[in-house]
């Protein structure tokens, strides 16, 4: 370490920028962004230059830089001028009316928010992915108006260039095909098929799909030789080509492994024309220090971590593992040529899957089982693939669409059989393992362990084998009790029970405000629980709030895209919504699900767990009066789930709760905390000792209502809303129980 300065550097670097954050110094953490005292935020003015665009059929998605907030306290004040942060702005089609492009300078009016902090487990972490791209704000777009076209000439050109290539792409491949070539090659997705991003997880091969260091490596390296060939000078080709590198990452959106493999492919180009030896720790290391320097907030970013810890993988692991070559290779035949870079292209992958599965695991919570052993050897084929790709888009916009398909044979060739391939594995079991989400101790203790293992006496093997025990060090313990989660669905219900051998039982899943919500919220959370198997979900009723995230994890069941198998789903009686029953009852057959309808006193018995339905005892005409009623039990613990209910359907519930000698421990207040429901007198019998509300932000039914709250602070002892706190987490440890 004596010899590279810049590693210790960057190290302390790594360190200063942890504490930082750590101690909440602002633009080192995600704590809340900056606004001038006294400004509103809603109808904000904001000035800023696009340096990104998405379109879709609804809205146009506009990304800002160089960013100004504007005041203007009366119509003869003169403007005041804030320095601001880059902002996202969503704006209606019909609202933009003009042709905004990449280097435009706008002028947009509308509410500024904060991004969310996520509120359950396993959610997205929307706050550190754009502040670690510099972005602290969204605004909903009221108007906008173009200052000045290409303002930027430079991002305009780039943009410019981006369209010709796909364009040529299109050309030259099938449409299915030109979608993973333009994500592949320009960092757009907007045209590649959900179906097809599965399957490559399946494969182990999403980092293919992502423009990373491995894609720079390629085509820089590959423009540096052809420029030697056409006797370009050295300190020219070596220029020219760090410069294109530089420009290229530009078009793909600058993400944080563009930029890490951009500095490490110009301090390799640099080496080159001084002539000194490339060291590939201290190249990482600028790259490290100059990326946290730009963005400190990169240090909890996915895309950061696992791009450098896949070059650590090469740069360290793999000599550790495998050792050095040693003495002169001689000459070689193509065969020989072959093996050799296949076999260096599989130590590779070993090496890489060594230091980044904890990170994969924490930040995705499953792996590809028979992917993650594929992907070792699909990664020689990588270079063949991007050269081919970029070829045909080059030669089928600026030649001929001929042309560019005979250059795109071998990456078309190559795709059908990545694609052929990831269709088989599909219908595999353990395509996607869901291992859950290991704590950060864990993961600590497996790179300690690990670099222990790596550096003892013993070959290469023996290291390898120790490498895959320790990667039980990742798996999650067994549960220690009962655990009870109130997930934040935004206007909506959604309560997950886990019991302690690890069965699981959902209680309702929708929401009216959060869209997709069973993809990015419920699945999620599933997912870092290390939930494989859900023996049970129970549908209170048809409303959307309630069944939506349901059938979004029903259908990812159908087209296998979940990982998680559902063996039951229990529903109740209603005729105002019969033929949603139907049709629910319908799609979870199709899903593998026992349908079985429940009544007044159902029962479901998981061990110790009991799940007893006391609700509704008469099919109602009214949807919330038909509402079940679950009363979980386990051990003198128990909890009241109350769906929607109201009117009748609580008066029923009421004469049964009147006959039970019971002390609720928990109660999940009925609609979201509405005025009409949880009476009085229905408190007086219930007297919670937490009561649970889930209701959105700011949701446009006033929920909860003030008369509610003023019951449950008479007859609960605490009050628990998801709007607040995020997911309410319950844990039952016999005796005693705790909620946060």
């Amino acid at each position: 370490m004596k010899k590279r300065p810049l590693c210790i550097t960057a190290l302390v670097w790594v360190a200063v920028v942890w504490l930082l954050g750590k101690v909440g110094v602002p633009g080192f953490g995600h704590g809340s962004p900056d606004f001038p005292d006294g400004e509103a935020r809603e109808s904000a003015l904001v000035a800023g230059t696009v340096y990104k665009s998405e379109l879709n059929e609804k809205q146009t998605v506009l990304y800002l830089k160089q960013t100004i907030l504007i005041k203007q306290a009366n119509l003869t004040a003169v403007q005041q001028e804030y320095p601001f942060d880059r902002i996202k702005v969503r704006i209606k089609n019909q609202k933009s009316g003009v042709n905004i492009g990449v280097g435009d300078r706008v002028l947009v009016r509308g509410d500024l928010e904060e991004i969310p902090i996520p509120g359950n487990p396993g959610q997205f972490h929307e706050r550190a992915y754009y502040y670690a791209r510099k972005v602290k704000w969204y605004q909903k777009g009221r108007s906008i108006q173009v200052l000045e076209k290409e303002y930027d000439a430079i991002l305009g050109f780039q943009e410019k260039i981006k369209k010709a290539l796909g364009i040529g792409l299109h050309k030259a491949f099938s449409k299915e095909k030109a979608g993973i070539m333009e994500a592949m090659l320009l960092g757009s997705k907007e045209n590649m098929e959900k179906e097809i991003d599965f399957l490559f997880q399946i494969l182990g091969c999403s980092h293919i799909l992502a423009v990373s260091g491995l894609h720079l490596s390629v085509l820089g390296g590959g423009l540096f030789r052809l420029l030697r060939k056409c006797s370009v000078p050295l300190w020219g080709a070596a220029g020219i080509s760090a410069f294109s590198m530089f420009f290229y990452g530009g078009v793909t959106g600058n993400g944080a492994s563009v930029l890490r493999a951009s500095i490490m492919f110009a301090v390799y180009m640099g080496s080159f024309i001084l002539k000194r030896t490339y060291d590939l720790l201290s190249a990482v290391s600028l790259a490290v220090i100059l990326l946290l320097c730009e963005s400190p907030c990169y240090l909890y970013d996915s895309s950061f971590l696992l791009s450098f810890g896949a070059v650590f993988g090469i740069g360290v692991v793999y000599p550790g593992l495998f050792g050095k070559e040693t003495g002169k290779r001689g000459k070689q035949g193509k065969k020989e040529v072959f093996f050799r870079l296949f076999r260096e292209g599989f130590r590779s992958g070993i090496s890489v899957w060594f230091v980044i599965l904890p990170l994969i695991l924490y930040f995705f919570f499953q792996i590809p089982l028979w992917g993650s052993v594929a992907s070792v050897f699909f990664l020689p084929l990588s270079p063949m693939l991007l050269i081919s790709g970029a070829a045909a888009g080059i030669g089928g916009r600026f030649l001929a669409a001929d042309i560019g398909r005979i250059l795109g044979l071998p990456a078309s060739g190559i795709l059908e059989i990545l694609l052929g391939i990831g269709e088989f594995m599909k219908a595999l079991p353990g395509a996607l393992w869901t291992a859950g989400q290991p704590e950060i101790e864990c993961c600590i203790f497996y790179y300690a362990a690990a670099i222990w293992f790596l550096w003892r006496r013993g070959g290469y093997t023996t290291k390898i084998v120790y490498g895959i025990a320790l990667a039980f060090l990742l798996v999650p313990c067994p549960k220690g009790g009962l655990e009870v989660t109130f997930l934040d669905v935004g206007q909506g219900d959604c309560a997950c029970v886990q019991t302690e051998e690890g069965h699981c039982y959902l209680i309702d899943g929708g929401s009216t405000t959060v869209s997709k919500v069973g993809r990015y919220r419920i699945l999620p959370f599933l997912k870092a629980s290390g939930i494989r198997k859900i023996q049970g979900i129970f549908v209170s009723h048809m409303d959307a709030d309630h069944v939506n995230g349901i059938k979004e994890l029903l259908e990812m069941t159908v087209s296998k895209e979940s990982g998680i198998k559902i063996e039951r789903l229990f529903l109740s009686q209603c005729s105002e919504t019969a033929e949603q029953n139907r049709e629910l009852e319908a799609l979870g057959k199709k899903a593998g699900c026992e349908v079985v309808y429940i009544k007044k006193g159902s029962r479901i018995k998981d061990r110790d767990l009991e799940i007893c339905c006391i609700g509704p005892g008469q099919v109602y005409e009214d949807s919330n009066e038909s509402s079940q009623v679950l009363h979980v039990s386990q051990k003198g613990f128990d909890i009241l789930f109350t769906g929607d209910v109201e009117g009748m359907g609580e008066e029923k519930v009421l004469e049964e709760l009147r006959e039970m000698n019971i002390t609720w421990e928990v109660l999940k207040v009925a609609h979201h905390g509405s005025a009409n429901s949880t009476g009085e007198e229905f408190l007086q019998y219930v007297k919670p000792e937490k009561a649970v509300i889930s209701c959105g932000k700011e949701n446009s039914y006033g929920h909860p209502h003030k008369e509610l709250l003023k019951r449950l602070k008479k007859y609960s002892g605490q009050i628990l809303l998801t709007k607040e706190q995020g997911a309410v987490h319950i844990i039952v440890k016999n005796p005693a129980f705790s909620g946060k």
